[in-house]
């Protein structure tokens, strides 16, 4: 089922509801080998600000199109469940992935972003997405369980958005 139909569906069932979910995948590898250092998948968290930016767009509302990745280095100390959280802490840069992949299967309808960083960026701590190049609202951000090295490793960040009616 894709946004359009979720949205019409939505609109016809006073009672429906819809569970929302994220999952970031943060690999890093040798940038001359290629071979994979580490892999870490999480799940995360979606902010409210997020969740509002996807809710007006499931009601039909313009909402400029989530298509950055940001990584910073602020301290790994922050509160990883911190719905709140409006920017990442220390942004050092974001990409962006102008043409996210779209699939459907058991889990639901997923949404996913990719962005890859380094050599030469930053010892990331923490990342996020958001819909602008600058600014912008952060759907979902992550504190790594371990830093993860774009400074002299190549890393990939994948996002996955899961929708699912509840």
């Amino acid at each position: 089922m894709d946004l359009e139909e979720m949205q019409k569906r939505m609109a016809n069932e006073s009672d429906a509801s819809l569970e929302m979910k994220g999952r970031w995948t943060a690999v890093e590898k040798d940038p001359e080998t290629g071979e994979v250092l580490s892999k870490e998948v999480s799940e995360n968290v979606i902010t409210e600000d997020g969740a509002m930016a996807i809710a007006d767009i499931l009601a039909g509302e313009t909402v400029t199109d989530f298509a950055y990745i940001a990584i910073g280095d602020g301290p790994n100390e922050g509160d990883a469940e911190d719905v709140t959280q409006s920017a990442l802490v220390n942004e050092v840069t974001r990409n962006q992935d102008s043409d996210p992949t779209t699939a459907d299967d058991a889990s639901g309808h997923k949404v996913t972003w990719t962005a890859t960083f380094g050599p030469g960026d930053c010892v990331a701590t923490e990342f996020g997405l958001l819909n602008s190049d600058t600014g912008g609202t952060l759907l979902s951000y992550n504190i790594p369980e371990i830093a993860k090295d774009a400074e002299n490793a190549e890393l990939t960040l994948n996002y996955e958005l899961i929708v699912n009616e509840g």
